[in-house]
């Protein structure tokens, strides 16, 4: 006999939908909740970042660096004292500036200054580094007073934009007060040239009234160009009259290591007042430089630098040899030391080669565009390349040297860096522009 399990029937309550709807709404309600409390908390942040927060205090706080100030906007109650706490997280020297109230001293990497300004009148008031060219480079931004709008400030017209313009243009190429790269003849001892160098603070006119503080040797920015030819004995008597040490090296030139002019390393330190001699046979031709070794983020900017050119002896045949000494820092976006309109053209007849030797002494790369004619680069660092090849912009990084032939046609040609906030903003052009002026 086969015996059957007997059926068990088990009854199922069928799901209580309305109870999981409610279990999930509870949790999407819980869920979006603290997402809407994270948000909150982001704009917040945000908000601060953006429109400025202070130390706790009450003083503001902005920070310096290539080619900002952030936060772009500050907030402050009206009739209150402010005080904004600047810090300079760059790489080379900036201030801080509300423009008619009040500035902080010339700042270097690293260091900071407080800016007491006193109550102010409820209003819109532009911030900057003062720096020539910083300002049109992007360091700008607004302190807004008493719940003002960011952006309200009166801006320029279209009738005053084409004003300025046209005053920079017309009144190029400005006179100013000292010319820096002016040749300097050796003196002779025997058959050794010898070149004295003395470095020391200076004031320096970079464009018409735009006097910066400066380091110069021999009172120059850049300092004297030096030629000389490959295998000549040199001797350069380096005198420091600055504040603080420094040195001198010999960019791109191939030196014994004992004259490579890096204090701790191959040399004794100079320090203030302190003298150093340099000596040795210069083993390779090319364009080079020579510039301070110490504190260098801060010296070479400020105008410790200058054109080194060893002739080979195959150089090639030009009517025109122009050395073009690219700076930027404390004075601004400079050519040879200068600042539109105060820079100086290249000047040549139509037919004639004319050479161009390209020297980045600064802390940015720099693509330097011609109009209207192509360059025929010819060497780079000073070595001369297997395969020239043609351009009309040519890219120089900091310590990079190009050289370059260009054909000259008649005009007057544009010639300047194609980084734009290094050459032209809304009152005209400025810093890195010079003409090729052919006729």
């Amino acid at each position: 006999m086969v015996m059957t399990r007997p059926e068990i029937k088990t009854t199922v309550p069928p799901p209580d939908f309305s109870r999981m709807l409610r279990s999930d709404l509870w949790r999407l309600f819980v869920s979006l909740g603290v997402l809407f409390a994270v948000v909150m908390s982001l704009v917040a942040v945000l908000d601060n970042e953006s429109a400025g927060g202070s130390t706790g205090d009450g003083v503001l706080e902005v920070r310096l660096s290539e080619m900002k100030i952030e936060p772009a906007v500050l907030r402050a109650e009206a009739d209150a004292p402010i005080s904004i706490k600047v810090s300079n997280v760059g790489g080379a020297a900036h201030n801080f500036a509300v423009t008619g109230h009040g500035a902080t001293e010339l700042l270097s990497a690293d260091q900071g200054a407080t800016l007491d300004l006193g109550p102010l009148e409820a209003g819109t008031y532009e911030y900057v580094c003062e720096i020539s060219g910083h300002k049109e480079a992007g360091m700008k931004g607004e302190l807004v007073v008493g719940g003002g709008t960011a952006g309200s400030g009166n801006a320029m017209s279209p009738e005053e934009m084409d004003r300025m313009y046209l005053e920079g243009v017309e009144a190029f190429p400005a006179k100013t007060k000292g010319l820096g790269g002016q040749r300097m003849e050796p003196k002779m001892d025997g058959a050794t040239k010898v070149f004295d160098l003395t470095a020391d603070e200076t004031k320096w006119e970079v464009a018409p009234g735009d006097v910066r503080s400066g380091m110069a040797f021999n009172g120059q920015i850049p300092g004297p160009e030096v030629r000389v030819k490959q295998g000549d004995r040199v001797r350069f008597v380096f005198h420091n009259s600055l504040e603080e040490s420094s040195s001198i090296h010999f960019h791109g030139v191939n030196v014994p290591n004992g004259q490579d002019g890096v204090a701790g390393l191959t040399q004794d330190i100079v320090g203030p007042g302190d003298s150093y001699t340099y000596e040795f046979e210069v083993p390779n031709a090319g364009t080079h430089m020579y510039h301070s070794h110490m504190n260098g983020a801060t010296q070479i900017p400020m105008g410790l630098l200058g054109a080194l050119i060893v002739e080979g002896p195959d150089e090639p045949a030009v009517d025109v040899d122009a050395s073009i000494v690219l700076n930027d820092g404390p004075l601004g976006f400079t050519l040879n030391g200068k600042g539109f309109p105060a820079t100086q053209p290249v000047a040549a007849k139509p037919g004639q080669r004319i050479r161009l030797r390209y020297m980045n002494e600064g802390l940015q790369g720099h693509p330097m565009h011609l109009h209207g004619m192509e360059q025929l680069v010819i060497a780079k660092d000073g070595w001369e390349l297997p395969q020239p090849y043609r351009a009309d912009t040519i890219w120089v990084a900091p310590g990079e040297r190009y050289d370059t032939i260009v054909e000259a046609r008649p005009g007057l040609w544009a010639f300047h860096c194609h980084i734009l906030s290094h050459a032209e903003g809304p009152e005209g052009m400025f810093g890195m522009v010079t003409v090729v002026a052919v006729q």
